[in-house]
C-alpha cells in the first residue's frame, strides 16, 4: 500500500507552461457584459492574494469581442449620419437640411422607445438594421420639406406652404413607406435557427419606418412652418443646375425612343446576369469571416495513454509556435492554450490558437491556418484537424453526406466507401465521419460450461476484471479533517498487460482458485458507439470542411463523385449540414421575395386605382439586380444566401419608392392639363433633387459598414477595418448598387415605359391605365386614356 494522486486525467498549458484553464459559460439568455465584469474583479482580487510566480490571464474574453463589434455598428451609424448631413448640407443649404436632419434623432429616439416597449433590447443584427434603415430615415422628410420649400418659392406663406406641400405627396410618401415595410414584412415569418437569428431586421425596419413616417408627415411640416425661408434668387441658380439640364436632355432623348431605351436596360440586365453566371463566384450561406481563434483537435487512437496524448500535444504546440513570429517584426498571434484529456478522454486533445481583435490585425487569421495546416501534416500517431470556430447560427460543415440505413455494418462500409472516393476532391479538410469515433472493446467472452462446472459466477468474473483494472474503493483513511479512498488493483504495468490480466486467480465454490483464463478468451471486437437516427431510419454522416473555396463549389464536386457510388438496397445519401440549411433558406427567401412583390403591388393598386402603372413601377425592382450583379462581380463576392438575399428583398420596397414620386407627379401633371411628353419631362427634373437625394442618403449611410472604413468616436482615429464589415458587407454592397443603378434606370426607363405604354394604349384602346376621378372634367384631348 502506498500513498499516491489520482491518475492525472487531464493537462493544461499556456504558452508551452503548465496552467490549470478556466472556462466560463454564460446561461442562455444571460448578458455575457455584466458577467465578464465580475470575473475579472475576482480575478483582479485573486492577483493581489496570488503568492509569487503564480499569474492569472485572461486568454478569450467575448464581451471584449461583442464590445468592439457593437462599438464598431455605433461608429458605423454615427459616420452614416455624418454622410447623410453632409450631402444634405451641400444640396439643400443649412437651414433646409437641418429641418431634415432632425428626423433622424427624432425618429431614432421614438424606435427606441418602440422597440424596449417590444422587448427587444440592443444587439448585432438590431443595430445594424438601424444602419440599413439610417439613410431611409429622411427620405420621407425631404420629398416633403422639398415640396414645401417649392410651395414658398412659387410665392406661398410657409404656413400655407407646409399645408399644401404635404399634402400633395402625402398619399405617395405612404405608399413608399408602407411598401418598404411591406418588403420587410414576410421576414418576420422566418422559420428555424437562421429565423430567430434575422428577425431583428424586419423588426427594427418596420419600427424605424414608421418611426420615421410620423416625424415627415407631423414635425417636418411644423417645423418647416416656424423655421423654413425661401430660396434666394442665387440659390435657385447655384448647384445642381448643369446636372439638372444633363438629365433633361438625357430624358427627352429617352422619351422620343422609349422603345429603344426599355430594350437596352433590360438588354443590360441580360448581359449582366449571364456575365455574372459565368464568372460569379458561386453561392454561399453565410460570409466567411476570419476567425478569433482556430482549434488543432488531436485524435489519439483508442486506449492510447493521456501522456502519449500529452506528448502529441506537445509536438504540435512546438511547431505552431514557430510560426509566432512574422518576418515584418510582430507577432501574428496571441496565446496557445493547449488542453489533453478533452471530454475526459485520455486519446483526446485540442491546441488553441488565439488571434489579435480584427482591429488591431496585421495578418489573415485564415493565412496562419493554412501555415498550420501544412506543418503539421506530418505529425504521426494521430489523426490531426484544424478546424475555425464558425459564427452564425450554422455550425456544421460546408459538406455534410449522411447514409441512411438499417445494418450498421454496412453503414460502416459505406461510410468507408464515401471517405475514399471523397477524400481527394480539391479544397476538402478535416474529413471524419460518426463512425470514426467507435470505441474498440476488449471483451472476455466466458465458456459457461466451465464456469457452470467449477461454480464460478459471471458477476465474480466481472468484479475481479473490474478491480484488475480500475479499482475498488475498499475503505476510507482519515487523516485529521481529511478522508482518502483506499482502493485496491493490479500496478499500472501489470493492468495494461493483457497477459498478467489472464494470469489471475478467481475463487470457486470448492475453495480453489483458478486462473481466469481457463474461464474463457478475450475477444478484440469493435464497439458500438453512439447509433443516430434521422426520422427513425439509423444515419451516419461524413462531413468535412472546404478551404479556400467556396463551401458550394466543393460541394458540387463531392456530389459529382458520389453520383457514381452504388448503393446497396434499402440505403440512400442525404445531403445535410450547410447545404441543408441553404435549401431552407432558398426556399423560404423566395416565397418572401413573391409576397413582399405581391403586398407591394397590392399597395400600389390602392394608390393609384390601376394594375398597369403599379406593373411598370415593379419593373424597378428587376432592374436592380442589375446592381446586385455588378456589385458582386466588382469586389468578388459570392451571392449570399442569406445577406444578399435579405438585400434584395429590402431594395424591393426601396426601389419603387422614387418610381412612385416620379408616376405620380406625372399623372397630376396630366390632370392639369399637361401632356404626355411635357408631364414627363417636367415631373422628372421636379422631383430630381428628392429623388438623387434619398438615394444617395441611403448609400451613404450604408458606406462604412461595406467598407469598414468609419471614425472611431472612441478612440478619436480613422478606423479602416471592421469586423463587424466582413457579416454585414455583401447585403450593404447589394442594397448600396442596386439602389445606385435602379435610382438611375428609374429617372430615364420608367418614364419611357409609361409613355411607351400610355402610347400602345392609346393606339389599341386597351382598358386598365389610370384614369384620374376628375378625367371626365378634362378636356378629352388632355385626358388620360385607358388602357
Amino acid at each position: 500500500m502506498r500513498d499516491n494522486f489520482k491518475d492525472r486525467v487531464s493537462y493544461s498549458r499556456l504558452d508551452g507552461a503548465d496552467s490549470n484553464t478556466i472556462e466560463i459559460k454564460k446561461r442562455i439568455g444571460e448578458n455575457i457584459v455584466p458577467i465578464a465584469q465580475q470575473v475579472k474583479a475576482i480575478l483582479a482580487h485573486a492577483r493581489r492574494l496570488a503568492p509569487a510566480g503564480v499569474k492569472f490571464e485572461l486568454t478569450l474574453d467575448k464581451s471584449e469581442q461583442i464590445g468592439l463589434m457593437v462599438a464598431d455598428l455605433e461608429n458605423n451609424i454615427l459616420t452614416g449620419l455624418i454622410l447623410v448631413f453632409a450631402v444634405l448640407l451641400l444640396f439643400m443649404g443649412f437651414r433646409s437640411s437641418l429641418i431634415v436632419a432632425m428626423a433622424i434623432p427624432l425618429s431614432m429616439l421614438l424606435s427606441f422607445v418602440i422597440l424596449q416597449a417590444l422587448g427587444i433590447t440592443l444587439n448585432m443584427v438590431v443595430l445594424f438594421s438601424l444602419i440599413l434603415a439610417l439613410g431611409m430615415l429622411v427620405d420621407n422628410a425631404i420629398v416633403i420639406v422639398e415640396n414645401i420649400y417649392r410651395y414658398m418659392e412659387l410665392g406661398h406663406g410657409r404656413v400655407e406652404a407646409a399645408m399644401q406641400g404635404t399634402a400633395e405627396v402625402a398619399w405617395p410618401v405612404i405608399a413608399s413607406t408602407a411598401t418598404t415595410v411591406a418588403a420587410f414584412s414576410p421576414l418576420l415569418f422566418w422559420p428555424g435557427i437562421i429565423g430567430d437569428f434575422m428577425q431583428y431586421i424586419p423588426m427594427t425596419a418596420i419600427v424605424v419606418l414608421s418611426s420615421s413616417l410620423f416625424v415627415a408627415m407631423v414635425v417636418s411640416p411644423v417645423v418647416c412652418s416656424l423655421l423654413a425661408r425661401p430660396a434666394k434668387a442665387k440659390d435657385k441658380t447655384a448647384g445642381p443646375g448643369r446636372f439638372v439640364r444633363s438629365y433633361s436632355r438625357v430624358q427627352q432623348a429617352a422619351l422620343n425612343h422609349p422603345a429603344v431605351t426599355v430594350v437596352i436596360a433590360f438588354g443590360l440586365l441580360a448581359a449582366v446576369g449571364i456575365t455574372y453566371s459565368r464568372r460569379g463566384r458561386g453561392v454561399e450561406l453565410f460570409p466567411a469571416m476570419d476567425p478569433n481563434q482556430v482549434d488543432i483537435s488531436i485524435e489519439a487512437p483508442q486506449g492510447t495513454n493521456i501522456r502519449q496524448t500529452d506528448r502529441l500535444a506537445r509536438l504540435v504546440e512546438r511547431r505552431v509556435e514557430t510560426l509566432r513570429q512574422d518576418p515584418r517584426g510582430f507577432d501574428r498571434f496571441d496565446n496557445i492554450v493547449a488542453s489533453v484529456g478533452r471530454d475526459g478522454e485520455g486519446h483526446l486533445a485540442t491546441v488553441r490558437v488565439l488571434f489579435p481583435d480584427f482591429e488591431d490585425r496585421k495578418v489573415w487569421a485564415r493565412d496562419v491556418m493554412a501555415d498550420i495546416r501544412k506543418i503539421i501534416a506530418d505529425i504521426p500517431g494521430a489523426d490531426v484537424k484544424v478546424q475555425e470556430l464558425r459564427k452564425g447560427p450554422v455550425q456544421e460543415g460546408a459538406v455534410t453526406v449522411r447514409v441512411i440505413g438499417e445494418d450498421m455494418k454496412k453503414l460502416q462500409a459505406i461510410s468507408d466507401d464515401i471517405k475514399k472516393t471523397i477524400e481527394t476532391v480539391p479544397n476538402l479538410v478535416n474529413l471524419r465521419s460518426d463512425m470514426d469515433t467507435v470505441k474498440p472493446e476488449l471483451v472476455f467472452v466466458p465458456d459457461r460450461k466451465r464456469i457452470s462446472a467449477l461454480g464460478v459466477s459471471t458477476a465474480t468474473i466481472s468484479n475481479f476484471l473490474k478491480t484488475a483494472v480500475f479499482g475498488t474503493k475498499v475503505g476510507e483513511y482519515r487523516q485529521f479533517n481529511d478522508e482518502y479512498d483506499i482502493r485496491i488493483r493490479l500496478p499500472l504495468a501489470e493492468r495494461n498487460d493483457i497477459n498478467d490480466i489472464l494470469r489471475l486467480r478467481v475463487p470457486t465454490e470448492a475453495g480453489q482458485s483458478v486462473p481466469i483464463s481457463s474461464l474463457g478468451q478475450f475477444q478484440y471486437r469493435p464497439g458500438m458507439g453512439t447509433i443516430h437516427r434521422i426520422d427513425r431510419d439509423r444515419a451516419v454522416s461524413i462531413t468535412a470542411d472546404a478551404e479556400g473555396r467556396l463551401g458550394s463549389a466543393v460541394l458540387g464536386d463531392v456530389r459529382k463523385r458520389l453520383a457514381k457510388l452504388n448503393l446497396p438496397a434499402g440505403y440512400k445519401l442525404v445531403y445535410a449540414g450547410e447545404k441543408e440549411e441553404q435549401d431552407k433558406a432558398s426556399a423560404f427567401l423566395s416565397k418572401a421575395f413573391g409576397l413582399a412583390l405581391l403586398l407591394i403591388v397590392c399597395i400600389l393598386v390602392m394608390q393609384f386605382n390601376t394594375l398597369s402603372v403599379p406593373l411598370i413601377i415593379m419593373t424597378t425592382v428587376i432592374l436592380s439586380l442589375v446592381g446586385v450583379f455588378v456589385g458582386l462581380l466588382v469586389f468578388d463576392m459570392p451571392f449570399g444566401i442569406i445577406m444578399t438575399g435579405v438585400g434584395v428583398i429590402s431594395l424591393a420596397g426601396v426601389v419603387v419608392n422614387n418610381a412612385i414620386v416620379l408616376l405620380d407627379y406625372t399623372r397630376q401633371l396630366q390632370r392639369r392639363g399637361r401632356g404626355l411628353i411635357d408631364a414627363a419631362i417636367e415631373a422628372g427634373v421636379t422631383r430630381l433633387r428628392p429623388v438623387m437625394l434619398t438615394a444617395t442618403t441611403t448609400i451613404l449611410g450604408l458606406i462604412p459598414m461595406a467598407t469598414g472604413v468609419s471614425f472611431d468616436f472612441h478612440a478619436m482615429t480613422l478606423a479602416t477595418q471592421s469586423s463587424a464589415s466582413q457579416w454585414w458587407r455583401s447585403m450593404a454592397w447589394a442594397v448600396i448598387f442596386g439602389l445606385a443603378f435602379a435610382t438611375m434606370l428609374t429617372l430615364v426607363v420608367v418614364p419611357a415605359l409609361y409613355v411607351m405604354l400610355y402610347r400602345l394604349a392609346s393606339h389599341f384602346g386597351l382598358g386598365g391605365l389610370t384614369k384620374p376621378e376628375d378625367e371626365k372634367h378634362a378636356r378629352p384631348a388632355q385626358a388620360l386614356e385607358d388602357f
